[in-house]
């Protein structure tokens, strides 16, 4: 989930770059701008929180069960060679 802890301040700042340079184009009075600007700031936030809640829903977990599963078989391939180093060493003795 780390990996998309940031979504919502990128897609805020770029939301907001874009709302400033466009009420600077366009000679807004400070208020207005001002106005835009957080309008903007708070519409971009909720969507990068929904493309944030997406993102973890469909993209982070599929990457993760396939992670999960090659722990899970290293993890058996370390057990068996365990058990094989126990069984050699029951042999020598």
């Amino acid at each position: 989930m780390n990996r998309t802890k940031y979504i919502p301040a990128l897609i805020t700042l770029i939301g907001c770059l874009a709302a400033s340079i466009i009420t600077l184009l366009n000679h807004y009075s400070a208020l207005k701008s001002m106005i835009v600007i957080l309008v903007v700031l708070i519409v971009f936030y909720i969507a990068g929180l929904v493309v944030k809640h997406l993102a973890d829903k469909y993209l982070v977990i599929e990457k993760e069960k396939i992670e999960m599963e090659a722990d899970g078989e290293v993890a058996e391939a370390d057990q068996s060679e365990n058990t094989g180093d126990t069984e050699t060493e029951k042999k020598d003795s």
